[in-house]
């Protein structure tokens, strides 16, 4: 099912599955910045990660020496999601662990998703809890893709993104362009900057997966129109960049709590580089804002 959410500055679609948004358009500029699935570019528009995000090798994790089937991203975004809560500019979803979740992640969860529209900006809520007696680790993040150049005024190479605080990011280099594991090691990437310029060619060696981001705040800006969106991302410390083609038409930008598999895991969840963990009685909470103009 497909909500529509709507006040005097935005108008946002939200898929109850996946709890996907689909629509980011501003009445202010009139113009929408969210990826419209395009077949060129990508066939989807913002998915939601979760247990865990990027690449698992071989698609497998073990948890207490069990063997179980994650695959990729994990599941919440081919999951129909319950509906707590709907207006005409908020939105509450809720997934919770069945006995589908329990064969590919044993642990007994609640993932809330809670989209609403205010003056100035959109935000979209996460809250994720375990129901089990035990700490759970898991992964959580976003994978929205963007309209890049962000209007038909601008070329990729007049776009950059923009943090809001100089930077001292880490990049993981990638062990094979197709299993998409990340070695042990980190390389420099930013070191005291704010801007990452873009181009055409920016995607030509594949996806970049960051680590080590302490911003709140990144803008995908065309400096020659001044045209932007803004995304929140505090407390997300990996970002992965994707895009495709040899001309850029998207991008995505993906905050994450949580990465790909590092290359000769020995697939033990519990220890799985990037996770983060919520205790018995605990709320995890992390949001993205969206500002556009």
């Amino acid at each position: 099912m497909i909500y529509q959410l709507e006040n005097k500055a935005f108008s946002v679609r939200v898929a109850t599955r996946g709890a996907e948004l689909q629509s980011l358009y501003s009445k202010k500029t009139d113009r929408e910045y969210l990826w419209q699935a395009a077949p060129e570019g990508w066939p989807d528009h913002s998915l939601l990660l979760f247990p865990c995000c990027g690449r698992i090798d071989r698609s497998r994790i073990t948890v207490k020496g069990k063997e179980y089937p994650l695959a990729m991203h994990g599941f919440a975004k081919d999951r129909e999601f319950t509906v707590l809560y709907a207006d005409s500019a908020r939105l509450s979803l809720e997934l919770a662990a069945d006995a589908d979740t329990l064969r590919q992640f044993p642990y007994p969860f609640r993932l809330g998703v809670e989209f609403c529209l205010t003056a100035d900006h959109v935000e979209e809520n996460f809250t994720v809890k375990t129901d089990g007696e035990e700490t759970m680790p898991f992964s959580l993040g976003g994978h929205p893709a963007f309209f890049c150049p962000v209007d038909l005024e601008s070329e990729a190479e007049d776009c950059v993104l923009q943090f809001d605080t100089p930077q001292q990011i880490r990049r993981h280099g990638l062990t094979d362009g197709s299993r998409l594991l990340i070695p042990g090691s980190e390389q420099p990437f930013f070191a005291g900057e704010r801007e990452i310029p873009l181009s055409d060619h920016f995607f030509d060696e594949g996806p970049m997966i960051l680590s080590n981001v302490k911003a709140n705040a990144v803008r995908l800006l065309s400096k020659k129109t001044g045209r932007y969106m803004e995304m929140g991302i505090r407390d997300f410390p990996f970002m992965t960049l994707w895009g495709q083609g040899k001309r850029m038409t998207v991008i995505a930008i993906e905050p994450w709590c949580g990465t790909s598999d590092v290359s000769g895991t020995d697939h033990a969840w519990e220890k799985k580089f990037g996770n983060e963990r919520v205790a018995p009685g605990e709320t995890f909470t992390r949001s993205f804002t969206f500002r556009l103009g």
